[in-house]
């Protein structure tokens, strides 16, 4: 099984709340769900889930931990996350989370966007 672990988990900054995002492919996620249901863990769904459909993914909880499964719908789908993630690890840890998904998204270049992101950065610690 090829996965990816993003979010805040990977590039930060985690709280208290945080779950592990962990992307799989679709027939990995089948696989996860086949097991769950075996072992008798509850899968649920969030609702910024519920518009991507049943491909959204879901989450499970193991012990204390929070799992949200991302379903990546291809190669190219999950091969975009990996890249993401990647940069995102070269960013400083973003707290507002408005900010840290459009870095996410972000198509500017690496150095580009950080010179946005520290320059943005600076700019609220100036304020406060």
């Amino acid at each position: 099984m090829d996965f990816i672990i993003t979010g805040t988990q990977v590039y930060g900054p985690t709280s208290n709340d945080s779950d592990l995002d962990i992307v799989v492919k679709q027939e990995d996620a089948v696989k996860i769900c086949e097991f769950l249901a075996n072992h008798n863990i509850e899968e649920y769904r969030a609702e910024g889930q519920e518009k991507y459909g049943e491909l959204g993914g879901f989450y499970f909880n193991l012990a204390t931990i929070k799992i949200n499964i991302i379903i990546a719908f291809d190669d190219d789908d999950f091969n975009l996350w990996r890249e993401r993630t990647n940069k995102m690890k070269e960013l400083p840890e973003i707290p507002d989370r408005v900010l840290r998904l459009s870095a996410f998204n972000s198509h500017m270049p690496i150095d580009q966007l950080k010179r946005c992101v520290y320059g943005i950065l600076n700019e609220t610690l100036t304020e406060e």
